[in-house]
């Protein structure tokens, strides 16, 4: 049995509740019941995928998959996160039977504690062998669904995923499946807006056929990732490696969290963008929380220069090239801070985003 999955699920993980009952019950994220954190048996490298190293802030490319959450939790966070006002509210229709849901942490009481919990972000930042903090709210808790019953479905809220994770039925006929159908994916290749993801899988994968991450290699070949569990997770430096969510057969649904983080160390390179996020972020929410971040990132930068010039050990002619090369830096990371606002398209002008 995979670490953090119950033998027999007790009653109360089962169903769902509205927040428009008269009395729901509301779980506080507790990490000793919903948390099953073990390290990733190993990592893959940006040199392993013979990808370059240049705009990464760390060598790692991504963790094999790793246990992360247990049943419990994970059925919490779908508790929270698939009632009708929050799908209704936050849910954007990709294609027949695939939407995603994004901003909705201030809706999701549960989720959003645990994307705040200072357990959950240790263990990421473990598995990713780099310290790490959630890049701002509004990627708190990104989600990708494949609902193949709501394929005929006038509206997204037409069928809610239950609470408990349904089992695979594996009845696919792996004879007639080819190539280009394997690939077809629940989202199109990408490479990530924001430096690091947590991709971690809220469905029951046993028995799914396909359902991976797709990883594209430096010779455009294809490397597969996929827990074998529910709760499971990688880490991967989404930002530096061209990726996809494959579809899945074989299982009524194929749902993913994705939470986006940056280095804690605001010297660590950031090559964050908003080239995808802005087509399917409300825009007074997102410029706010890129701006703040990044203006805080400024400031921790002229902290750290500050304390270093201020310690007295330099040369003048040393102070002089030092600043000259960080103002450098800093204007350029502004230019990037307002262009990308700049670039924005309006809410909902493009189906794919991170």
């Amino acid at each position: 049995m995979a670490p953090g999955l119950l033998a027999t699920p007790p009653a109360e993980l089962s169903g769902q509740w509205s927040s428009k009952d008269a009395s729901p019950k509301v779980v506080s994220f507790d990490p000793a019941r919903h948390m099953a954190f073990e390290p990733p048996s190993e990592v893959i490298t940006l040199r392993d995928l013979l990808l370059s190293e240049k705009n990464a802030c760390s060598p790692v490319a991504i963790t094999k998959p790793f246990p992360l959450f247990s049943l419990e939790g994970v059925v919490q966070m779908r508790k929270d996160i698939f009632r009708k006002e929050v799908v209704q509210k936050h849910g954007q229709k990709i294609k027949p039977g695939v939407y995603k849901m994004r901003g909705y942490s201030p809706d999701t009481p549960f989720v959003d504690a645990v994307w705040r919990s200072p357990e959950v972000i240790k263990a990421c930042s473990n598995a990713a062998g780099v310290d790490l903090e959630v890049i701002f709210d509004y990627e708190i808790g990104h989600v990708n669904v494949q609902l193949d019953e709501l394929a005929d479905k006038p509206s997204l809220d037409a069928v809610l995923p239950p609470a408990m994770p349904p089992k695979s039925f594996s009845g696919v006929d792996l004879t007639s499946f080819d190539t280009e159908k394997q690939l077809a994916s629940v989202r199109d290749w990408h490479v990530d807006a924001y430096p690091w993801v947590c991709v971690c899988m809220l469905s029951d994968p046993e028995g799914m056929v396909g359902g991976e991450t797709g990883i594209e290699k430096g010779d455009g070949s294809i490397v597969r990732m996929l827990g074998p569990g529910i709760g499971w997770a990688v880490m991967m430096q989404g930002g530096s490696i061209n990726h996809v969510a494959l579809r899945a057969y074989g299982c009524e649904e194929r749902i993913t969290m994705v939470t986006s983080f940056k280095a804690k160390d605001p010297l660590l390179k950031d090559m964050s963008t908003l080239h995808i996020t802005n087509k399917s972020s409300r825009l007074e929410e997102l410029f706010l929380q890129w701006t703040t971040y990044r203006m805080d990132v400024l400031a921790r930068r002229a902290d750290a220069i500050r304390a270093e010039i201020a310690e007295g050990t330099l040369s003048a002619d040393e102070i002089k090239l030092k600043m000259d090369e960080w103002a450098k830096e800093q204007v350029e990371y502004l230019n990037i801070t307002c262009r990308e606002m700049h670039d924005a398209e309006p809410y909902g002008s493009a189906k794919v985003v991170h």
